[in-house]
């Protein structure tokens, strides 16, 4: 079988209909070959059937007996990778059909040894309700103190060199295992940007429920993890940032109460000011507060973004094939 381009690594569990979708759009890239890892975390429906069902000589099945985490998931397709560069994508997420082209392109042009791309957060209906962008005027340093780049884990693609160089993803991390791997790619080289979305973020409740999961002790870890490099650049973790997100977590979640803690403590600790009127709205009306940051996101995506994303989610959404589709990968 001749060399891929790009070696793609997809983790999973128990989401043999979200696989297939994300699946999809990797199996329709457009201008590029690719060989797909999807690494199965011990999956108790039938996704390991549903692959092995494909026969498409692209995708390889790993199969995990018990979970042993998105990070050891991803190392294992690293591990695997014959191409020359490897992109992550999570279950749930989706890209665009240029998204792999586009890196390669954007990557020669730049000489860069990673890349990574705009974002589009969409909910289950496929709905864009914000963006996450790098701007090129964004200092990229600022990914020492809080994780700027777009699209999770689904975002950057990396030589796969390198990524086994800087030792993969970091076993004792989970939930912000996607920020130190993007630190440390960052202090080898700086990354090219593609200003497009070319991944949609999926957001549910399912991909926020492990929130509480040890959080507090991974953000610790980061925060002694990379301490030289953030000291030796006069940086510090931005701690009340990171706070605002996970309050804005529990109150999409419904847990009122935990986020209203949160905000307290950055009234109490960082002197937040703002975070009185979060408390008190949160505590009573967390349904009207959930609406109004919908209604402000999608208010702060770019015409252009806006139209650029529904191009290509438009054929997802009604379940009609892509250009390029094949029958194994619907």
């Amino acid at each position: 079988m001749a060399t891929p381009d790009v070696s793609v690594v997809i983790p999973t569990r128990n989401r043999r209909d979200l696989l297939a979708r994300a699946l999809g759009t990797v199996l329709r890239q457009e201008g590029v070959a690719v060989e797909v890892f999807v690494v199965d975390e011990g999956s108790q429906d039938d996704t390991a059937d549903f692959v092995r069902s494909l026969r498409d000589p692209r995708v390889t099945l790993i199969c995990h007996e018990t979970p042993k985490g998105v990070a050891v998931a991803r190392n294992a397709g690293i591990a695997r990778a014959r191409a020359p560069w490897v992109a992550f994508l999570d279950d749930d997420d989706l890209w665009a059909p240029e998204k792999l082209a586009t890196q390669l392109e954007a990557a020669a042009q730049a000489n860069a040894s990673w890349v990574c791309v705009g974002a589009v957060v969409v909910d289950p209906g496929l709905n864009v309700i914000s963006c996450t962008r790098l701007l090129p005027e964004h200092n990229v340093e600022r990914l020492l103190s809080y994780n700027c780049i777009p699209g999770g884990g689904s975002g950057p693609m990396v030589r796969t060199a390198l990524a086994r160089e800087v030792g993969g993803f970091d076993v004792e991390l989970s939930i912000l295992a996607d920020w130190d791997m993007w630190i440390r790619l960052f202090l080898h080289s700086a990354p090219a940007y593609v200003d497009r979305p070319l991944v949609a973020y999926l957001r549910h409740n399912s991909s926020m429920s492990h929130l509480n999961e040890g959080f507090s002790a991974e953000l610790e870890r980061m925060v002694s993890k990379h301490s030289a490099a953030r000291h030796a650049r006069g940086m510090e973790i931005e701690r009340d940032r990171w706070l605002k997100w996970i309050a804005a977590m529990q109150v999409r979640l419904g847990h009122r109460r935990e986020a209203v803690r949160i905000y307290l403590h950055l009234i109490h600790r960082y002197n937040d000011r703002k975070s009185i009127a979060r408390a008190v709205l949160v505590g009573l009306f967390p349904n009207l507060v959930v609406r109004y940051w919908r209604w402000h996101l999608r208010r702060m995506v770019p015409v252009e973004w806006y139209d650029g994303a529904q191009r290509w989610l438009a054929p997802i959404r009604s379940n009609t094939p892509m250009r390029g589709a094949t029958a194994s990968a619907a």
